[in-house]
């Protein structure tokens, strides 16, 4: 049904780790483990910050967060390969999920490593994508396995330069922005894409899974653009080089959230499956069973949902 594409495939060799704190989960700064607690993770960092902020963000947007979001922002953080000048540790539900640092962070985190990177964007993964590293601006994010499927180190957090955690309240419509058009060209729309999307590229699918069987398929990963209450990742897919279908990651924590906002643009679900919510007819749709919003052109409604032809 989805390609396979590179953080696809990495994702499925993140999740062969445990989801529990525990020896995989260690980030080799201090005693830091992902899925430590607020306390814990706050204790452990007054040992090795110069100082520690601890902000409550409301409203509750990052996609890990069902309940609680929570961030701890470092001044000076002492790591055994050098001092990074800024961080922020993003506690979720009471997990430490994320972790973004600036200042010193490719130096500390990244250059003394001994396994090499995988290129992807204009990133340096290594660790399987539990560390993405960008020179240029001399950042590093390291992840929990449940931050890779949203994309999330495509992500700045706003609260690493915010003062009195006053963060952003981000776009909650989850109506397709308006320059979609199911049909139009690539040609039409990359332009389009490039001026909404904060980061993009194309890609050339070699091996075709679109329901309807085109000769070619291509897709533009639009990274970082407002939808349904936070940045995402959208991927648009072009069957012999028009629009069929887009994929809209999400995460399950922000699932209620997320159906919430397709209420409210769609009005209640046509039909709710297993797997699915199912919207507007069936051109829109929440997955349950991996956190992602589908939208397919008519074309495409009964391949996916042909149980909405016997309403």
């Amino acid at each position: 049904m989805k390609k396979n594409s590179f953080i696809v495939i990495l994702s499925g060799m993140i999740l062969t780790y445990s989801p529990l704190a525990g020896a995989s989960d260690a980030l080799g700064i201090g005693d830091l483990a992902f899925g430590q607690s607020h306390m814990q993770t706050f204790v452990e960092l007054e040992k090795l910050c110069d100082h520690v902020d601890a902000i409550t963000a409301m409203p509750v947007q990052f996609p890990l967060a069902a309940e609680t979001e929570e961030h701890l922002r470092c001044h000076g953080l002492r790591t055994s390969n050098g001092v990074v000048a800024q961080s922020v540790f993003v506690i979720a539900d009471n997990r430490l999920v994320m972790i973004e640092m600036r200042g010193g962070a490719v130096d500390a985190l990244a250059s003394s490593r001994a396994d090499e990177p995988m290129p992807y964007l204009h990133y340096s993964v290594f660790d399987r994508g539990r560390l993405f590293a960008d020179t240029v601006s001399d950042t590093v994010w390291l992840l929990h396995e449940d931050a890779l499927h949203p994309n999330l180190f495509t992500w700045s957090n706003p609260y690493m330069d915010v003062l009195g955690g006053n963060g952003p309240v981000y776009e909650t419509n989850a109506r397709l922005p308006g320059f979609v058009q199911f049909g139009a060209t690539l040609t039409k729309l990359r332009p389009l894409f490039e001026a909404h999307c904060p980061i993009m590229n194309v890609e050339t699918i070699d091996q075709i899974w679109l329901p309807n069987g085109p000769a070619s398929q291509t897709q533009i990963n639009c990274f970082g653009l407002e939808y349904a209450g936070f940045p995402r990742k959208i991927e648009a897919v072009f069957g012999d080089g028009r629009l069929e279908l887009l994929w809209i990651l999400t995460a399950k924590p922000e699932e209620s959230r997320v159906r919430e906002a397709l209420i409210s643009a769609f009005g209640q679900p046509d039909k709710v499956e297993a797997q699915w919510d199912i919207f507007d007819g069936g051109q829109i749709a929440l997955r349950k069973d991996k956190p992602e919003i589908l939208a397919i052109s008519d074309e495409l409604i009964p391949h996916y949902f042909k149980s909405l032809e016997t309403e």
